[in-house]
């Protein structure tokens, strides 16, 4: 591992953008999100206030192009609007700061709600959750404080 990567209890975290090594892996994800002015976006025709701060995205990818493509989608700024987060990273005051891996494992429920356990915490409700099987009410959420 390089530089941009740290083993963690399963979990590969990237200190930068050093994604290839996920080629043709799936797994779970963590994009860890810095806004730095409030933003406005749209959740099923609903405007959302997303106020300036840190924020954690829970995601999966276990479909065509696994992790790699995805997460080379997250950094994309310029893309056609799909999931909730594409109007978070795709806007000009939002930058990811690092992501964590967890190589096929679908842990996406699991992660949110241990992370939303913390206090630390508060869930953008029904962001990033539509095809949630647990019925999770969001898997994004804003660092308090």
């Amino acid at each position: 591992m390089g530089k941009s990567t740290r083993i963690r209890r399963g979990i590969i975290i990237l200190t930068g953008p050093l994604i290839e090594f996920t080629q043709g892996l799936s797994g779970t994800y963590i994009l860890f999100l810095h806004i730095s002015e409030n933003i406005t976006i749209n959740i099923r025709e609903e405007e959302i206030e997303l106020e300036r701060g840190f924020y954690i995205y829970v995601g999966s990818a276990f479909g065509a192009g696994g992790l790699t493509s995805r997460l080379h989608r997250h950094i994309r700024k310029q893309k056609k609007k799909h999931w909730h987060i594409d109007q978070v990273t795709m806007h000009k005051a939002s930058d990811i700061l690092g992501i964590a891996v967890s190589i096929n494992q679908k842990k996406e429920c699991e992660i949110y709600q241990t992370i939303n356990k913390l206090n630390e915490f508060s869930p953008i409700l029904g962001f990033g959750n539509s095809d949630c099987k647990n019925k999770c009410e969001s898997h994004f959420l804003k660092l308090i404080g």
